[in-house]
């Protein structure tokens, strides 16, 4: 699968924007410790004024300012290392506990498994935007920027709701794809053999279960994105949202609250005040339409893996018969597929 994925010139152009936008992001957090430069006004050659925030796109601001005169364009790669890393931590999250739920549950009977189906049922019909809303709004709303909590506070609160409310589907689905590898001739002949629990999923469950997994951290980082604009246009930005004179903000320069803190900025008619929300949005999509690519080379290196794998377990089992059906072992075969048979020396 490794060679398929670095021959595979799609999935690298992906991958290398991917990384190269995450270890800018980190750079700036490490060289410049998160700095974001302000420009508060324009001046021409002459020292005339020419502009004030939000100023538009030129070879000096790349994508502009915002009304507090903050470059758009180093908020963008500041903000990309909290996106990533939200999406990622929340996706790992999510998957280790359901592993944790669903593999035990897997090996028990049917019947335990249908009530747990049917507890969990009933939370997969709920919307987890809104959900995470009316969880989130009472303690992320500030009205005074001196009471804010901690920052690690209010991270590990947000990352809690938003792996609690993924974990019914995920272990849900878990289940069903642990149950179906139990049910192959290679776990049943494993557990006859009087393999543990431990050795059958270490041994045998566990590298059907990797490409799986893949497939799924993918899904559930594409997922808590979407769930990240939803409440951003809500007002609920991460880390918290703080009440000003003139509405609200974000405490973090992070992708999706950009988005939603922007985006009352749409209705402008002009693009010195449109770029100020289009920026953030696509840069969403960009990173949306690089999480499917991603995945979607992803599913078709697998795929390719198990179609290698069939044909040589048919070639091996065509040499097999082939071989059994000789009548001798060292009968000779033509191209033809006739015997030729061994001929006698004769004595002299």
């Amino acid at each position: 699968m490794r060679r398929a994925l670095l021959r595979d010139p799609i999935f690298m152009i992906g991958f290398v924007i991917f990384v190269s936008l995450l270890l800018l992001s980190i750079g700036n957090t490490v060289f410049r410790d998160g700095q974001v430069d302000q420009f508060l006004n324009r001046y021409s050659d002459e020292g005339r004024l020419i502009g004030i925030p939000p100023l538009e796109p030129s070879k000096d601001q790349w994508f502009g300012t915002d009304r507090a005169g903050n470059d758009l364009f180093q908020m963008m790669i500041e903000g990309f290392k909290w996106t990533v890393g939200i999406c990622a931590i929340v996706a790992l999250g999510r998957m280790a506990f359901g592993l944790l739920i669903g593999i035990p549950l897997a090996f028990r009977g049917a019947r335990v498994n249908r009530i747990f189906k049917m507890v969990l049922d009933g939370f997969l019909i709920l919307p987890i935007s809104l959900l995470a809303m009316m969880m989130l709004f009472p303690s992320f709303f500030f009205a005074d920027s001196t009471m804010v909590p901690p920052l690690l506070d209010r991270v590990t609160l947000q990352l809690t709701v938003f792996v609690a409310l993924g974990l019914p589907a995920v272990t849900l689905y878990l289940i069903t794809e642990v149950r179906q590898l139990l049910k192959q001739e290679f776990m049943i002949v494993a557990e006859t053999l009087g393999g543990s629990v431990w050795h059958r999923t270490r041994r045998h469950l566990w590298p059907h279960l990797v490409p799986t997994l893949v497939i799924v951290f993918m899904q559930q980082f594409v997922q808590t994105l979407m769930l990240l604009i939803h409440l951003s246009l809500f007002g609920v930005f991460f880390g918290g949202t703080v009440f000003l004179f003139e509405g609200v903000r974000p405490t973090l320069f992070e992708w999706s609250s950009m988005f939603g803190f922007y985006f009352t900025q749409f209705t402008a008619t002009t693009w010195m005040t449109n770029h100020m929300f289009l920026v953030p949005a696509l840069g969403l999509s960009l990173l949306v339409f690089l999480s499917n690519l991603l995945t979607s080379r992803l599913e078709r290196a697998f795929r390719l893996r198990r179609q290698e794998a069939v044909v040589t377990e048919e070639t091996i089992s065509q040499t097999e018969a082939a071989a059994a059906s000789l009548a001798d072992p060292f009968t000779l075969v033509h191209e033809d597929g006739k015997f030729q048979q061994n001929s006698k020396p004769s004595s002299n």
